[in-house]
């Protein structure tokens, strides 16, 4: 359970807060598909080489996939190539839709991720929720490290949320996954929340 006195604002990571994830997977499709040193780029919180470029947004999406191609040696298609990436995601678990429509009544809730657009082209369709609703549907506000031009844990990511979606960060709870993340979020004064993707996140929030 999280210490919740004097926060307005909810600041979520995506992958293995919202969405659970699983890197194993990820690597085993890349395999499958062809690039066989997939492991010197996938991290489990932060990507290397031409996947940390997409992810920053210093290169396009088709660039990236003219570049894994050179890679790998060989002609992959387009549509393999984001069955590598989408592998990362096993699913949201039904319960998390609804606490998130839940808790817009009580706080802003927002989003900050380290991700790429072939992730958010799935996410900002209706195949996101149950319902058929995009991602936006969920959340007040949403940073994206490929729109932003910076990944966490830099300093310049947080920045961007504090001064875009204009919160203070001593009335904001931040949750993530990684660590690392958490700890330069202190250094602006965010409360904090580390998150083990297994947990039912309703207790959080009691």
């Amino acid at each position: 359970m999280a210490d919740l006195n004097g926060i307005k604002n909810l600041l979520f990571d995506f992958g293995g807060v919202i969405v659970s994830i699983n890197k194993d997977n990820a690597v085993k499709r890349f395999k499958e598909i062809g690039v066989d040193n997939i492991e010197d780029f996938l991290g489990e919180f932060r990507q290397e080489g031409i996947f940390l470029q997409l992810e920053e947004g210093t290169i396009s999406k088709e660039e990236f996939y003219d570049e894994l191609r050179k890679l790998a040696g060989k002609h992959i298609s387009n549509e393999d190539i984001d069955s590598g990436w989408l592998a990362f995601l096993t699913g949201i678990p039904d319960y998390k839709f609804q606490l998130l429509k839940d808790l817009r009544k009580k706080y802003n809730v927002y989003l900050l991720s380290n991700t790429n657009p072939v992730i958010m082209g799935w996410a900002d369709t209706k195949d996101f929720s149950p319902s058929g609703e995009p991602i936006s549907a969920f959340f007040d506000q949403m940073f994206w490290s490929y729109k932003m031009g910076h990944t966490k844990p830099s300093k310049e990511s947080f920045q961007i949320v504090i001064d875009e979606a204009r919160l203070d960060p001593k009335e904001t709870l931040f949750l993530d996954d990684g660590q690392s993340n958490l700890d330069v979020a202190e250094q602006f004064g965010f409360k904090t929340y580390l998150v083990d993707q297994e947990e039912d996140l309703r207790k959080v929030f009691e």
